[in-house]
C-alpha cells in the first residue's frame, strides 16, 4: 500500500466507518447462513463435525472476532479518540458475539454453541488487551 492511498483512509473517517461496515455485514452472513444451503462458501456435510472441521471453525471464530474488534477501533479513533474507540468497538463485538449465537437458534439446520460464544467473547477480549498493551 502506497502513501496516498494510506492518507485517503486517514483523510476519510466517512470511508473506515463504510469499510467496517461492509466487514461486519460480511461477518454476520458467514455467521447467520444455513449450513446446507450457504450463500457464501460450501454446505457443511451432515452429521456431527469432525474434530479437525471443528477446531478450523473455532479458528474462524477467533479471527472473525479479532478482526471485527481491530476493524471498528481503526475505524472509530479519528473521530472518537482511541480509548473511546477500543470501547466502542469492545461492545460491539461482545454484543455480536452474543446476538449472532443466539439468533442461530432461529436458523433451521443451526443452534447456538457455547464453544463459539466463547471464542467469540475470547478475541474480542484478548484482541482489546492487545490493543490496550501497546498503547502503553
Amino acid at each position: 500500500m502506497n502513501t496516498s492511498s494510506i492518507s485517503v483512509w486517514s483523510r476519510r473517517p466517512a470511508l473506515r466507518r463504510l469499510a467496517a461496515l461492509a466487514y461486519t455485514a460480511l461477518l454476520l452472513v458467514l455467521l447467520l447462513q444455513s449450513s446446507a444451503q450457504p450463500l457464501l462458501g460450501p454446505p457443511a456435510p451432515p452429521g456431527p463435525p469432525p474434530l479437525e472441521r471443528e477446531l478450523l471453525m473455532i479458528a474462524g471464530h477467533l479471527a472473525g472476532f479479532a478482526l471485527l474488534t481491530l476493524i471498528w477501533r481503526w475505524a472509530l479513533a479519528p473521530t472518537i479518540g482511541d480509548r473511546r474507540a477500543l470501547g466502542a468497538a469492545v461492545s460491539l463485538g461482545l454484543a455480536l458475539a452474543v446476538v449472532t449465537e443466539a439468533a442461530q437458534t432461529a436458523i433451521p439446520d443451526r443452534s447456538a454453541s457455547l464453544l463459539d460464544l466463547a471464542a467469540n467473547l475470547l478475541a474480542v477480549a484478548v484482541t482489546a488487551w492487545a490493543i490496550a498493551a501497546r498503547r502503553r
